[in-house]
Order: C-alpha cells, then sequence, then structure tokens
C-alpha cells in the first residue's frame, strides 16, 4: 500500500491515495471538504472530480471506486493544505487563503496552531 494520507482519520481517503496517490488525494480532499461526493463510474459525471486531480487520474479513480461515496473530512484536510502551501513558501498568507477560499486570518490561526504543537514536541 502507498503511503497513508496526511493526519486525517479517513480511511476512505487512505483508499484514495493508494490509487492516485498522496498528492492527489490531497487536491481531490481540498476541492471537496466537507462534502459528501459519489464517485460515478464515467468521470464526466462529475466533472469538478477531473478539474481537481485531472483527466487520467479522475479515470483511474472512478474505474476503482466507481459507485462509492465519500465523506471528505473539512479541517484536518485544511490544515494539511494550509502547512503545505506555507511550507513551499511560493505564496504569501494571502494568496493561501484566496487559493483555499479561506479567510487569511485563519491561514494565520492554522500555522500559529501548527507551530505552537511543533514547540511542544521539541520540549519532549
Amino acid at each position: 500500500m502507498t503511503e497513508a494520507f496526511p493526519s486525517t482519520g479517513s480511511a476512505v481517503l487512505d483508499e484514495i491515495a493508494a490509487v492516485i496517490g498522496p498528492k492527489a488525494a490531497l487536491d481531490f480532499a481540498v476541492e471537496f471538504r466537507g462534502e459528501r461526493v459519489y464517485i460515478p463510474q464515467n468521470p464526466a459525471r462529475e466533472p469538478r472530480i477531473a478539474e481537481a486531480i485531472g483527466e487520467e487520474l479522475a479515470r483511474k479513480l472512478c474505474d476503482t471506486m466507481f459507485r462509492t461515496i465519500v465523506r471528505v473530512p473539512m479541517r484536518a484536510v485544511l490544515e494539511h493544505k494550509v502547512k503545505q502551501l506555507a511550507d513551499e513558501g511560493i505564496m504569501t498568507r494571502r494568496e493561501i487563503a484566496r487559493h483555499l477560499r479561506i479567510r487569511e486570518g485563519r491561514v494565520y490561526e492554522i500555522l500559529e496552531r501548527a507551530r505552537k504543537e511543533q514547540d511542544q514536541l521539541r520540549l519532549f
């Protein structure tokens, strides 16, 4: 099995990551965060899947997991994506907020909490 989907605790997203890879699974989860998504047999029936992960991976996902309803967690996915984009250092906090369609203040909150957790871990 491939690398586990990062820190969501979602078995379904782990399955998706096994099929299309962790990065594409994260892109899928960010697009559909907080939603229930039906995976159709034909990806043309849900074009947002291909928009999120590309045509080839959408076909692979639909071929493997058609007729599955995925409940995409919101908070863990969003937090992971904010941290990933911040770590890449390509986008400003404002750009991250716009990209993920969240408040800029939420980006700062997530990154501050992550910093505090990291500081706490260093104590042990």
